[in-house]
């Protein structure tokens, strides 16, 4: 009888050892799960900034080029020309047809009436979120690029002025157009100057 006490004593020892050995192992698990779940979503996050940084360079550099082009066009034909829109895609077009357009609509204003009122030609370059996210997705920075041409003096001389800028947040509406008054070209609010042409 005494030996079965014993027994249950050390039976019932034991069972406490193993529950609280089970209810340590499991906390550890669940611990250790959101650890880990915790650096995947920063990895993911990471991965997706680095994603949307490139998009952003290449639009840039995008328009960039679109307003140089224009500059150039403009001093050999003495106007701005507007080339077809280009439509976003989501993985980028192969080949592409007239640029890479992954995730980003492109398309061009001229502004005539300007010219008909002043001394001034201009045209507008747009890089706008087209695909690749949008409401339920991510949101990517759109740019505006504007080249001035100033005429002094009778049409005789011209003065060329670039300017490109970038929205300085991931969301919002396509913006008014960078300004050209009293000599200084500035972008319009809510965004930075990437940088003169």
């Amino acid at each position: 009888m005494r030996y079965l006490e014993k027994l249950n004593l050390i039976c019932n020892s034991s069972n406490q050892f193993i529950y609280l050995s089970l209810k340590l192992l499991f906390f550890s698990i669940i611990s250790l799960n959101l650890l880990i779940g915790g650096c995947e979503k920063e990895d993911e996050n990471k991965v997706q900034e680095k994603l949307l940084s490139r998009l952003e360079k290449e639009a840039e550099k995008n328009v960039i080029s679109k307003v140089k082009t224009q500059n150039n066009y403009f001093l050999k034909h003495k106007s701005f020309f507007k080339p077809p829109d280009e439509l976003a895609t989501r993985y980028g077009s192969y080949p592409p047809i007239f640029g890479t357009q992954r995730c980003y609509r492109y398309y061009t204003e001229t502004d005539t009436k300007v010219f008909s009122q002043t001394t001034i030609d201009a045209v507008y370059s747009y890089a706008v979120q087209g695909d690749c996210g949008g409401m339920f997705g991510f949101e990517i920075r759109w740019y505006v690029g504007a080249v001035f041409a100033v005429r002094m003096n009778g049409d005789k001389q011209l003065k060329m002025i670039s300017i490109v800028c970038q929205n300085k947040e991931r969301y919002g509406r396509v913006p008014s157009k960078p300004e050209y008054i009293n000599s200084v070209v500035k972008c319009p609010p809510n965004t930075t100057q990437v940088l003169p042409i």
